[in-house]
């Protein structure tokens, strides 16, 4: 055990240089699923990415606490985070977005549906999901040229700033999973789906922590 470095005894028995090692797959699923496109676009190797991500998967082992979380959903945030907030200090290629595409985006913007899922842009708009999933990467790639070329977070090794964390850390385990799963860039309606819920009650949930949140940061401050 390295004592500038401990081990965390939540996780198990692997070290921390071994327990790192061996998620490093969470790492990959994260960028397969979120950043593709955003590493074509900015030219950036998927292994500048990966060590970005270990970065935030270091510091989620560090920072875990609560063994009633899946590590999994706690490091989600802290791995996308790193790798989204590097990929915003890189400048984009000029990805040229086919000109058939412009209308179906305004389609998609007009409807409010840019967060939504292929599946159901396509249901909503009556289009093929095929249709539906280009539309929404160019949509993703053309927000990564509007994002700041400084990175503005409190904490430049933190997605969320540890108040956010320590409030999360104290929801319940729904509400908790819920902020979650949409600090890890999934949508209303996949949260809905995934939980088995409305996303009426996930958009209430979440409006509800919002709430809490503001009146626990002014108790913070």
């Amino acid at each position: 055990m390295n004592a500038k470095f401990p081990d965390n005894p939540l996780l198990g028995p692997l070290s921390r240089a071994d327990f790192i090692t061996a998620n490093t797959p969470l790492i990959e699923k994260i960028i397969v699923r979120y950043f593709r496109g955003q590493l074509a676009a900015t030219r950036t190797p998927r292994t500048d990415a990966m060590n970005d991500g270990a970065i935030g998967l270091i510091n989620a082992y560090d920072r875990y606490n609560d063994a009633a979380v899946p590590f999994g959903s706690f490091a989600f945030p802290h791995i996308y985070g790193e790798i989204r907030n590097a990929l915003s200090r890189r400048p984009t290629s000029g990805i040229r977005i086919p000109n058939w595409l412009y209308p179906l985006i305004k389609r998609i913007n007009r409807a409010g549906l840019a967060d939504a899922g292929a599946e159901v842009v396509a249901l909503e708009l009556a289009i093929n999901v095929k249709q539906a999933h280009q539309a929404l990467r160019s949509i993703r790639i053309t927000k990564t040229d509007r994002l700041p070329d400084e990175d503005k977070r409190r904490c430049a090794d933190d997605y969320s700033g540890l108040e956010a964390d320590a409030f999360i850390a104290r929801l319940k385990p729904v509400p908790q999973r819920i902020i979650r799963m949409l600090m890890a860039d999934y949508t209303q309606s996949e949260v809905a789906r995934s939980l088995d819920m409305s996303r009426q009650a996930v958009r209430a949930t979440i409006l509800r922590v919002r709430s809490d949140y503001e009146r626990y940061e002014k108790i913070s401050a």
